[in-house]
């Protein structure tokens, strides 16, 4: 029994099985078959790995999955049975294949890669309840829907199912607006329809008062729109020379719009917004008329085996370019190049959004910030990284508050200066500052569920506790949220680099520097130190020679360094390194660096390069 106990996690379970899937074998079973598979590697495979969904087995018409987070669950969901509508428009009614889905979120034991318990069983239920196309969940699911946007339910009433011993109760869920990003629906939320007269006679001014008071804290609870860097994605241009790969072209465009979206501190102009302007280049005269600040324009060229995309991004109010980049990537499945370029583009895109806006916000007076720009200001403010910026990023971030009590990115950023005081020793009290640091990354989250900074400071937080698998659950909470998150990644990478799972570690790190390259140092030190503990020394030399010449003033980038040199047999290299550690941090000590390693041999084998340097 203690081994079932030790593999037992919680997850959000999704099920689904074809409606009336015998009745089409009978009647044609090859092209039953040859349809469903090509909904599963056309469809449903695609959808559960941009959710990071796991498909635990298929029985024929069925589908088990699990997932991190029932929002990404839910999305998935939303998603396939949106898909199947499409694909299904063009196609007889008899032949026409539906899905039912069920969704809860449990407890369950883990054998041989298969899932067991209650909570599998309490889905296989919901899921035969559900109508051909829709999709019902448990309690459980929409208690951690509430409170994010673009979700909808139907409470069905407690119902008893089929072999559970309790009653369970439903929910029908559809999503609450057409569009991919979060903001937009917000903006349904206030159209004038509820001040007409008949809407009015019937709620009575008391009830529309309140209404009003709802809607106002929704929307106060992130910064205004008007205060949010808003773009614009223009249709990418096909530059193969056959009108017949527009399909390409406007399948990345569509898909770095919706990557874009999941930047909760952007504000992205819809797709069918933009297509108007396909052929265009951006021009001041487009951003006034999309009313963005930024616009992003591109073209795609195919050639042989490969697919190069070229960005740019544009001040549209002044016509400046701020910047530009080119993509390029060998091409094996014209979907798949087409799922990474996207991811890729929004990463770099916002990365670089978010650092001119913070440019644009120390440009400003003092005296004249809003909430969001204090913020922006003590983001910058804690990357110098000293006693003395840790402050003034507290004290910007505490003004942000008391002018907005509900703003969860000022929260979240509050608690990663806490953080950073426990680890860099800036208090005296590095237990108590760890606390405080995760009950703001809570608040955080109670305000706004999404919020990536909250889930990023948990992980640290965990971390720091030595509660890796928490900590690991958090990153992947983030990147259900958002895969384009370079950070996200890199505290992914750096987690998995303690336990243990380098080649993942590795990847992990690799992608957050390929979607954002000034990320963090302690992202960088981390990569390095993979290569070396995976003994590919010549790698991190490589690696940690280049990024310390862009990050001269860090000292523990010739930690691993000279531990590297040192396992090559470069000697010379290793003891100009070690002085180069000694003169910048005289009280290093080499018995405590890498410490962390769940594994005392990982330890041991960092602390052999070290002593092969001259550094013990």
């Amino acid at each position: 029994m203690a081994n079932v106990d030790a593999d037992r996690k919680l997850v959000a379970v999704l099920c689904a099985d074809v409606v009336g899937y015998s009745r089409m074998i009978g009647e044609d079973e090859e092209g039953t078959l040859a349809a469903l598979a090509a909904h599963m590697s056309e469809l449903i495979e695609p959808a559960m790995a941009r959710h990071h969904g796991r498909i635990v087995k298929t029985t024929g018409d069925g589908i088990l999955a699990e997932f991190a987070s029932p929002v990404a669950a839910a999305r998935c969901a939303f998603e396939i049975q949106e898909g199947l509508r499409g694909r299904n428009a063009d196609v007889p009614e008899p032949k026409r294949q539906w899905l039912r889905i069920g969704l809860n979120l449990g407890d369950v034991i883990v054998l041989g890669g298969d899932i067991f318990g209650d909570a599998v069983n309490v889905t296989v239920r919901l899921q035969s309840l559900a109508e051909p196309g829709s999709v019902y969940a448990s309690a459980a699911v929409v208690d951690q829907l509430r409170g994010h946007l673009g979700f909808a339910w139907d409470d069905l009433g407690e119902k008893s199912l089929k072999n559970i011993s309790r009653p369970v109760k439903v929910f029908r869920l559809a999503p609450a607006s057409p569009t991919t990003t979060p903001r937009p629906g917000l903006a349904k939320i206030w159209q004038p329809t509820f001040l007409h007269p008949k809407f009015l006679h019937v709620v009575g001014a008391a009830a529309l008062a309140a209404i009003v008071v709802v809607m106002a804290y929704v929307w106060l609870r992130a910064p205004s729109p008007a205060t949010m860097p808003s773009l614009a994605v223009l249709p990418f241009v096909n530059q193969t020379g056959d009108p017949a790969d527009d399909y390409f072209s406007d399948g990345v465009t569509g898909d770095v719009i919706n990557a874009l979206g999941r930047f909760s501190a952007l504000r992205v102009m819809a797709y069918a917004a933009v297509l108007p302007y396909k052929h265009k280049g951006a021009t001041a005269e487009i951003g006034r008329s999309l009313g963005v600040r930024y616009l992003v324009e591109g073209n795609v060229r195919r050639a042989a085996d490969r697919v190069r995309v070229s960005t740019r991004l544009t001040d549209a109010q002044q016509g400046i370019l701020l910047w530009s980049e080119q993509f390029e990537k060998p091409l094996k499945d014209v979907f798949d190049v087409q799922d990474a370029i996207a991811l890729r583009v929004a990463g770099t895109l916002a990365a670089s959004v978010s650092r001119i806006e913070q440019q644009r916000a120390l440009a400003k007076r003092p005296n004249n910030l809003d909430a969001y720009d204090q913020v922006l200001r003590g983001r910058a403010a804690l990357t110098r990284l000293s006693r003395a910026t840790n402050r003034e990023a507290r004290q910007l971030l505490e003004q942000a508050l008391q002018l907005d009590p509900n703003y969860a990115a000022a929260y979240a950023l509050l608690g990663l200066a806490y953080r950073d005081m426990a680890v860099h020793g800036w208090t005296e009290f590095p237990a108590e500052t760890v606390a405080r640091a995760e009950e703001l990354a809570r608040k955080a989250l109670a305000i706004d569920p999404d919020n990536l900074d909250a889930h990023r400071l948990l992980s640290q937080v965990h971390n720091i506790q030595f509660q890796y698998e928490r900590a690991l659950v958090e990153t992947d909470r983030a990147l259900a949220l958002n895969p384009s998150d370079a950070v996200s990644y890199g505290e992914r990478g750096e987690t998995l680099l303690w336990v243990g799972r380098f080649e993942e570690a590795i990847a992990a790190l690799e992608m957050g520097l390929t979607l954002d390259p000034n990320l963090p140092a302690q992202y960088v030190v981390a990569l390095g130190t993979a290569y070396y503990i995976s003994r590919r020394h010549s790698d991190a030399v490589r690696f940690l020679e280049r990024e310390a010449l862009r990050m001269p003033e860090n000292v523990f980038i010739p930690v691993v360094l000279a531990a590297a040199y040192g396992q090559l047999g470069r000697t010379a290299e290793a003891r100009s390194a070690a002085g180069t550690v000694r003169r910048k941090l005289p009280v290093f000590e080499p018995q405590t660096f890498g410490s962390r390693f769940q594994n005392r041999e990982h330890h041991e084998y960092l602390t052999e390069g070290l002593r092969k340097a001259g550094l013990t």
